[in-house]
C-alpha cells in the first residue's frame, strides 16, 4: 500500500527516533503567526492582540496561538500579523537580506516566504515575488496586498524566463521549491494515502531545473536559499549534491539556527543544510544556504520608464504628502512607486503600489493604495474609525462622518485598513467584499 511505503521511509530516515517521530505525526499542528513588522514593532503588535500567545525560540518573529479563529482576527485584518507555519518562516530567515539589494523570490505563492523577505529587509531592497501558476499568483498578490508590502514587484513568469532577464542580478534568491510535500502529511493525512515515490522523483527532477535557474538569477557574491517541505532525500541532499557537483562555484555554508535540529548521515552535507519535523514541533522543512563565489559585478538593468498623469498626480498630490515617486502604468492601471522598478516586460501583475485605474477619464482608488506601511505618515485625509464605526465598515456598511466630500484613509487602531468615498456626510463603503464578514 501507499502508505506502507510512505511509513517504511521515514523508518530509513528516523531510525531509531521513528517511533517518536510517528507518534508525533499523529498529534495536531501547533499554530504559528508571523508579526508583520513593516506596520508596528512587535510589543504594539502584542498589546492589540486579545487571544493568547506564546514566544518562539526558534523564530523570534513567530509566536504560537491557539483556539482562536486567526484569519477573523483584528490582527489579522489589519495586516499585523500573518498566519504561518513556524518551520516555513526559516528559510527567508537563514537567507536574512538587508540593504539596499535584489531579491528574488522565485516561488512565492501563497505569499508567507515574500513576507518574511520584506520584513527582514525592512523594504531598503527591491522584492521581485514570482509565481509561474495564475490562480497561485492570485493568492499571493491578495496577501502581500493586506499586509501593505510596496518595494515587490509581483510576476507570473516561467522561472527559466525570469532567470534570462534577470540573469547575474539578484543578491538573494529564494527557491522554495515545489515538492511532494511529505513534511505537510501531519496537516494533511492525504499525503500518506496519495503516496507514490513516482511523485518523488518527478519533483527530483523539476527542483534540479529550478535550481539551475537560481544559479543563472544570482549574481557572484549572491547567496541562494534552496528549501523544501519534504523529508526525501531525492529532493533534498541528493539536489544539494548534484547542484554543487554541476556549479562547483558554488558553496554550501553551514547553518546554524540554535538548535538541536535532526540530520542525515550525508557526506560533505549534512553538518550543514537543516531538517526539521514534528519532532522540532514544526511541520518538516529541509534548508541549505549557498554562496556564490566570484567579485560582485553590478549588472546593467532596464528601469521603466515613469509616466506622466494629471488626474492620477492630482489625486496623488491630494491624497500623499510625498516629495518624490514614480508612477507607472500597465493597461490603464496605475502603479505608484517610491524606488525605480527594473523594466521586466511581460506577466507583470503588479508593480509596487497599485495606486487605481483610469474609467472613462475618472479615476478610481484601489484598497492597497490604502494599505501600505510605509505610506502610513503620508496619507493627508485621514478618518480614524472607532470601535463600533470599524465593526460596521468590515461588514460592508456604509457609517456617517462630518467630512468633506471625496475619498478618505481609513485608519483604525491607528493603523491603515482601507478606504471610503465620502458623499454629503456618508462613507460609501469600499472594503473589498470578499474580506467583509
Amino acid at each position: 500500500m501507499m502508505n506502507d511505503l510512505f511509513y517504511e521511509r521515514m523508518k530509513d530516515i528516523y531510525l531509531d527516533r521513528y517511533d517518536e517521530f510517528k507518534k508525533k505525526l499523529d498529534e495536531e499542528p501547533i499554530k504559528t503567526f508571523f508579526y508583520n513588522t513593516l506596520k508596528e514593532d512587535k510589543e504594539k503588535i502584542t498589546a492589540l492582540i486579545d487571544f493568547k500567545i506564546a514566544s518562539s525560540k526558534l523564530n523570534e518573529a513567530c509566536a504560537y496561538y491557539e483556539d482562536v479563529q486567526i484569519g477573523k482576527t483584528i490582527v489579522n485584518d489589519l495586516g499585523l500579523i500573518y498566519p504561518q507555519e513556524l518551520s516555513a518562516t526559516l528559510p527567508a530567515k537563514v537567507l536574512d537580506p538587508k540593504g539596499d539589494v535584489l531579491i528574488v523570490d522565485m516561488c512565492a505563492a501563497p505569499g508567507g516566504k515574500s513576507i518574511d523577505l520584506l520584513n527582514i529587509n525592512k523594504e531598503e531592497g527591491l522584492l521581485i515575488s514570482n509565481e509561474y501558476e495564475f490562480k497561485r499568483a492570485e493568492a499571493l498578490v491578495s496577501n502581500l496586498e493586506r499586509i501593505g508590502g510596496a518595494s515587490v514587484i509581483i510576476t507570473n513568469k516561467d522561472t527559466r524566463a525570469l532567470s534570462e532577464e534577470l540573469s547575474g542580478r539578484a543578491d538573494y534568491v529564494l527557491l522554495d521549491a515545489p515538492c511532494s510535500g511529505e513534511g505537510m502529511a501531519r496537516k494533511n493525512k492525504d499525503i500518506i494515502s496519495h503516496y507514490s515515490l513516482n511523485n518523488v522523483l518527478k519533483c527530483a527532477a523539476l527542483q534540479k531545473e529550478l535550481l539551475d535557474d537560481a544559479y543563472r538569477l544570482l549574481k557572484q557574491g549572491g547567496y541562494l536559499v534552496y528549501s523544501t517541505c519534504t523529508y526525501a532525500k531525492e529532493e533534498n541532499e541528493d539536489n544539494v549534491s548534484a547542484f554543487l557537483n554541476k556549479h562547483p562555484d558554488m558553496e554550501l555554508l553551514k547553518i546554524d539556527l540554535g538548535e538541536d535540529l535532526y540530520r542525515l548521515n550525508y557526506p560533505k552535507i549534512s553538518d550543514k543544510v537543516i531538517r526539521l519535523s514534528p519532532l522540532n514541533n514544526t511541520e518538516g522543512q529541509f534548508i541549505a544556504l549557498f554562496k556564490k563565489h566570484g567579485e560582485s559585478v553590478t549588472a546593467k538593468v532596464k528601469y521603466l520608464k515613469s509616466v506622466s498623469h494629471k488626474l492620477v498626480e492630482s489625486f496623488i498630490k491630494e491624497q500623499l504628502d510625498l516629495d518624490k515617486y514614480y508612477l507607472y502604468e500597465l493597461k490603464d492601471r496605475y502603479y505608484l512607486s517610491l524606488r525605480p522598478l527594473y523594466d521586466l516586460k511581460d506577466k507583470v501583475i503588479r508593480y509596487g503600489i497599485y495606486a487605481g485605474e483610469l474609467k472613462k477619464n475618472v479615476f478610481l482608488p484601489s484598497h492597497h493604495f490604502y494599505r501600505i506601511a510605509s505610506l502610513k505618515d503620508r496619507y493627508k485625509k485621514v478618518l480614524e474609525l472607532d470601535d463600533e464605526e470599524y465593526l460596521k465598515y468590515r461588514k460592508g456598511q456604509s457609517i456617517f462622518k462630518d467630512v468633506s466630500n471625496g475619498y478618505w484613509a481609513l485608519f483604525y487602531k491607528g493603523e491603515p485598513f482601507s478606504f471610503a468615498k465620502v458623499v454629503n456626510k456618508e462613507l460609501k463603503n469600499k472594503y473589498p467584499k470578499g474580506l467583509r464578514y
